[in-house]
């Protein structure tokens, strides 16, 4: 090869290079930006068909939650739905399939399309459960005059309605229902497919905005932001949490100082502060495991345990309202030394629970229960003392939705599981009796929108 041939080859290397990544780039923007994305691709009766068969030959073949009868009766479900995939939209039959699954009556078995996967499209507003009724937490700023609004009726329903139907999606304890429902209820495609809304998806919402007065609004849904990540609904609580999803306004001021300290640093996995006033030392654990980026759990713990021994508080409090879980690993032994630091000293351990506190969360509020004879203060926890856990997920051929299946049994209560031996985790020393909190404390919707916590309250209160 001559000087100019050399020349000429790598000129044309170059830019068939630079088109190969320009290509690249253009392709992964695609993926996040293109039209596809904002509605969800339609499937043909055969492609449904594989789907359907694919969730009883991989994903119940491996969950080990159902019962007998449970399992008869989710082969027989899917195949009425096999059979009737022509006269079903896609709706229906995601959310046939939601149900199905949450016959295991185990959390962790779940059709993944709102919270661990963005899979459905949702309307432009947040919303909360509070004690004393739903009302809007965020909202896109088109939206803005329901923030603080009380909804009474959605699509013509009233809000208890809606809760009933939406709840067969997914399985578990009224808690985590309640948790769960702040998903569906402001879902189009999931009032679609259970026939609360038309197909459109528009819903008229009555609603008793901050003044009193009723009032009716019509609400549009929002192109679907398919996502792979996790969307916690208590993040909407914050308005200073850091967002990807648009522009959104909160119900509350995003100053921080304004802020009760549980919605004052949401975008942290976990945190601690001391308060002299009241010889209180705090720490939010919001997610199980090490951050991904900044302190890790290590080092935190490290840190925490020498201030704790320096200030020498009269009460430790460990804010878990809000962990859903994780890798609880991580932090077992932090409180197992946090529980043998607290006796020594002779200070009581408060732990805050509400119906977000589920898995490893659960699993950490219980260590604090046994090892700390800790009181519980706040909600009720998102599960039971025993269930099915770790497993993991499967993706449908077609559809691309995902499942996940549990196939790990954690028994955190003295009930013996002798024919469950062989799948019991033997990594807890528990044997709790209850799960319960000591002192319940459900939060109203003027708490929130006037910053109070009563949960911390009650424990500044207690003894």
């Amino acid at each position: 090869m001559n000087a100019m041939s050399k020349i000429i080859w790598f000129a044309c290397s170059l830019i068939f290079l630079l088109n190969g990544m320009f290509y690249g780039v253009a392709a992964q923007t695609n993926l996040t930006s293109s039209p596809a994305d904002t509605t969800r691709q339609r499937l043909t009766p055969a492609q449904w068909r594989e789907d359907l068969q694919f969730a009883v030959d991989i994903f119940l073949e491996r969950d080990r939650s159902f019962s007998p009868a449970a399992r008869q009766q989710f082969r027989d479900i899917i195949t009425n739905l096999q059979k009737t995939v022509e006269s079903k939209t896609d709706e229906q039959i995601i959310v046939e399939l939601g149900k199905a699954v949450a016959l295991s009556k185990n959390a962790h078995s779940r059709l993944y399309i709102l919270r661990n996967r963005s899979e459905l499209r949702r309307y432009p507003i947040r919303v909360w459960q509070f004690a004393d009724g739903l009302y809007v937490v965020r909202a896109t700023p088109e939206y803005s005059e329901l923030l603080g609004a009380k909804i009474l009726r959605i699509g013509g329903r009233s809000v208890e309605a809606v809760k009933q139907s939406v709840d067969p999606l997914f399985a578990g304890n009224a808690s985590w229902l309640n948790y769960m429902s702040s998903y569906t209820m402001t879902s189009p495609d999931v009032l679609i497919g259970l026939g609360l809304v038309a197909s459109d998806g528009k819903a008229e919402i009555e609603f008793k905005n901050r003044e009193g007065k009723k009032v009716k609004r019509r609400l549009e849904p929002l192109p679907l932001r398919k996502s792979s990540e996790t969307t916690e609904s208590w993040w909407d609580l914050s308005p200073t949490r850091p967002r990807n999803d648009g522009l959104w306004v909160s119900a509350l001021s995003p100053k921080a100082a304004r802020l009760p300290l549980y919605l004052q640093n949401a975008e942290r996995q976990y945190w601690s502060q001391y308060l002299p006033n009241d010889r209180l030392f705090y720490i939010q654990f919001n997610r199980s495991g090490n951050a991904p980026s900044g302190e890790p759990f290590a080092e935190f713990e490290k840190r925490v345990l020498i201030e704790l021994q320096s200030v020498n508080p009269e009460k430790i409090v460990v804010d878990m309202r809000f962990n859903t879980g994780g890798n609880l690993d991580v932090a077992k032994p932090f409180m197992e030394r946090l529980a043998t630091l607290a006796k020594d000293r002779k200070t009581k351990i408060y732990v805050i629970t509400g119906r977000a506190t589920f898995s490893a969360g659960l699993f950490h509020a219980m260590q604090l229960r046994q090892h700390a004879n800790a009181t519980l203060v706040g909600e009720p926890v998102g599960d039971e003392l025993d269930f099915w856990s770790e497993g993991g997920n499967v993706i449908m051929p077609n559809s691309k939705l995902t499942l996940h299946y549990a196939d790990r049994f954690h028994s955190y209560s003295p009930v013996e599981r002798t024919k469950l031996k062989q799948y019991l985790w033997t990594g807890s020393d528990l044997s709790i009796t209850k799960a319960a909190p000591d002192i319940i404390v459900k939060m109203k919707a003027r708490d929130y929108f006037d910053g109070r916590d009563p949960a911390l309250k009650a424990v500044k209160r207690g003894s």
